[in-house]
């Protein structure tokens, strides 16, 4: 089977032309700028911001119910 328009192969060696260029001047992804690595970072502070929060969160109520107590047993409340 032969291709019947004359300027097929010029259009097909642009066009190859054009895909080598294009891969050429792409810039090579470090693994550091990849999708799945950016995601793996943001769970890792969500997870992180996630346990701070708790923390802080059990602190506050440990020191209301020691300020309770001292208070109780100062006779204030």
């Amino acid at each position: 089977m032969a291709v019947r328009d004359p300027a097929f192969w010029r259009r097909f060696s642009v066009a190859v032309h054009q895909d080598e260029e294009a891969q050429a001047n792409r810039p090579d992804l470090k693994h550091t700028d990849s999708w799945l690595e950016r995601q793996r970072q943001k769970e890792s502070r969500r997870a992180c911001m996630c346990w701070v929060f708790w923390l802080c969160f059990i602190a506050v109520i440990a020191g209301v119910v020691i300020a309770m107590l001292y208070l109780k047993s100062r006779g204030i409340i």
